[in-house]
């Protein structure tokens, strides 16, 4: 069986469409599945957004100990824990990078968009690297107001409570739904995300240093019910989940054993009706690539 048939196997009868790119990056074997259409990131879209933060380090604009001070009004809500921190804890940038990528940290996500210049400046880097199917839009907070009506252009105090306050009643009416993968939402398309995993993990963009920090960081993560998930244990993963509304997705390298190399990665999904079900699906999907990568001579 090919790589190919392998993956199409898994997503028979799959609860949703997922849209894949894999790639063994020593042999250059693949697989894919939609994977030159749109697809909502959700919080994959922190990758791209760790790779211009790094760009701007080396450029010298910021320095990875700097801190950076937490205020009350700034808080975003969702995932991660830095909302839940007194105001007037410092962290470095390197924290924030770190927090933003390992739980998906909201608000550390934002505080780094701001120092880099807004989620403008990563989509133009993205596409002075070449890969012109990923487009950002909005920032965590702004995805999050479109998600519960709301249409803040910026955290404050007030604006949070009131997101916290739709999210517990359930009364509001959505303004954008961000799980379609139009142009006003954050979306790439399969092959481009993978293909930006491959450019870190070959050491192609920013100094092998920074590819290397950005690539622990990822290995660090804490949600491992996707890719991860069904692969022998001890496995290394490099990865970066995303799930909002019906979206459900993860991207990253896989670290293969005994001198078989890497496998970069994405999963991107929409249409998702059991959160469960797309998970195990994209761990199904993970375990196919790798058997077939470790079968491979």
């Amino acid at each position: 069986m090919g790589w190919q048939q392998a993956l199409e196997e898994v997503l028979t009868d799959s609860p949703g469409v997922f849209g894949v790119a894999a790639a063994h990056l020593e042999t250059g074997k693949s697989a894919g599945n939609l994977d030159d259409q749109l697809f909502q990131l959700a919080s994959a879209f922190k990758i791209p957004i760790m790779v211009t933060l790094m760009r701007e380090v080396e450029a010298g604009k910021l320095r990875l100990d700097q801190r950076v001070t937490l205020k009350r009004d700034e808080r975003v809500p969702g995932s991660g824990v830095l909302q839940e921190l007194d105001a007037g804890a410092t962290l470095t940038v390197k924290d924030l990078a770190t927090l933003m990528t390992i739980v998906s940290d909201n608000y550390a996500t934002d505080l780094v968009l701001e120092l880099i210049g807004g989620i403008e400046q990563v989509t133009a880097h993205m596409h002075e690297l070449g890969l012109k199917d990923i487009h950002l839009r909005h920032t965590c907070w702004q995805l999050l107001n479109h998600c519960v009506g709301m249409n803040e252009p910026a955290p404050s105090a007030a604006g949070f409570d009131e997101y916290e306050r739709r999210e517990d009643t359930g009364e509001y009416e959505i303004i954008l739904d961000v799980s379609q993968p139009t142009l006003e939402n954050n979306v790439a398309t399969p092959a481009d995300l993978n293909r930006l995993l491959i450019m870190i993990a070959q050491k192609e963009i920013l100094t092998p240093a920074s590819c290397d920090l950005m690539l622990d960081i990822l290995r660090r993560q804490q949600y491992n019910s996707r890719l991860p998930f069904l692969l022998p244990e001890g496995t290394k993963v490099a990865h970066k989940t995303g799930t909002v509304n019906a979206v459900v997705n993860d991207a990253g390298i896989i670290y293969l054993p005994n001198g078989k190399g890497m496998i970069a990665i994405t999963v991107l999904s929409r249409g998702i009706t059991e959160k469960s079900a797309a998970e195990l699906t994209i761990a199904r999907v993970a375990r196919a690539i790798y058997d077939q990568a470790m079968g491979d001579e």
